[in-house]
């Protein structure tokens, strides 16, 4: 593969835990997508009747039922015959009942537990927005540890969040995510899993989190950047103060914020935790724009601390540090990349 290099700093693009990334910058390009090892679904044979079916990575719930025969994948609901012709209007609803009351559960039969705690991890990864290869490594470990620890497992939703959680913690800066956040998550899903269950449970299976260095603002920025941009009443403010749709002032402001996070040495942030200085970093880089385009800013420290669920006087105290360092034409450098002018 030819060699990719950073729109913004110009430096060699580097391959970190499944993603592009630039080493210098932060700056990230996307996911690197590699051919599989594994073949999906049904090859067929346009001379042979028959047909070659394969399972899933890990046989998850794509295991052929007790008839003998599997009706299609997990997931499929669209059926064809064996000459690869769509069923009726009339079958597919029948079929449809069919693999709803028989073929459904009897993939699953036997490995309830197992199938309602992965549903349940897969809803948190939806909501938290976290990555599929950190799902697959959160479900990997999960019937990791219940294979090894199969008796001493009193809860098997607390054990799926220690998987995500180690999951994340492995992925480092791919999958910036707090263990407050998986806890929360898991709360408003109706599910009594606490930090106090979790550190709990780890303790009695002997399950250590990966050592890691100390996290940094600057991987907070991308997560704290959508979430706030990604937000209804912010957005709306954004488009109608910058005329400018969201998702391109999401870029801008994550910009903004490296550049604003770069003139801050780590020993004058202090004991400051990462993730509200970052999020404060973010109101600090929108009232600076706000400035350049002689405008009122669209973020106040009560939408900020909503959006990204920190306190509103934490996004003030930390903003006026921030504000004490000088952060003059940081604007000149983004607008010439993005061909734009803030003056």
């Amino acid at each position: 593969m030819a060699e990719l290099y950073c729109d913004e700093c110009n430096s060699r693009i580097i391959e970190e835990t499944g993603r592009y990334v630039c080493p210098n910058c932060g700056l990230e390009l996307g996911a690197v997508y590699e051919s599989s090892n594994y073949q999906l679904g049904i090859i067929e044979e346009p001379l042979k009747r028959r047909k070659t079916q394969y399972t899933a990575i890990d046989n998850q719930l794509a295991t052929v039922s007790s008839l003998g025969s599997s009706i299609g994948t997990i997931k499929e609901y669209y059926f064809k015959d064996t000459y690869g012709t769509s069923l009726s209007p009339l079958k597919q609803e029948q079929f449809r009942k069919f693999k709803n009351l028989y073929h459904v559960a009897s993939a699953v039969k036997g490995k309830e537990t197992m199938h309602r705690s992965l549903t349940i991890m897969n809803k948190v990864c939806k909501i938290l927005d976290i990555p599929e290869q950190v799902n697959n490594r959160a479900i990997f470990l999960f019937k990791k540890y219940k294979r090894e620890f199969r008796k001493e497992i009193n809860n098997h939703v607390v054990l799926s969040a220690i998987s995500l959680l180690l999951a994340v913690r492995e992925s480092k800066n791919t999958c910036p995510v707090q263990f407050k956040e998986i806890v929360q998550t898991y709360s408003e899903l109706g599910h009594r899993v606490s930090g106090k269950k979790i550190i709990s449970l780890m303790q009695t299976l002997n399950i250590k989190l990966p050592s890691s260095k100390i996290r940094r603002s600057e991987e907070y920025i991308s997560r704290v950047s959508y979430l706030i941009c990604s937000h209804p009443e912010i957005k709306e403010r954004i488009e109608a103060k910058y005329k400018i749709e969201s998702f391109v002032y999401e870029k801008i402001l994550q910009l903004a914020c490296f550049k604003i996070l770069a003139k801050i040495p780590n020993k004058d942030r202090g004991s400051r935790r990462p993730y509200p200085f970052a999020a404060a970093t973010a109101y600090t880089a929108d009232k600076l724009f706000a400035r350049e385009m002689n405008t009122s800013s669209a973020f106040t420290q009560k939408l900020v601390g909503r959006a990204t669920n920190v306190a509103e006087f934490t996004v003030r105290e930390h903003s006026e540090l921030i504000f004490k360092y000088n952060h003059e034409n940081i604007f000149e450098e983004i607008s010439r990349k993005l061909n734009s002018n803030f003056s």
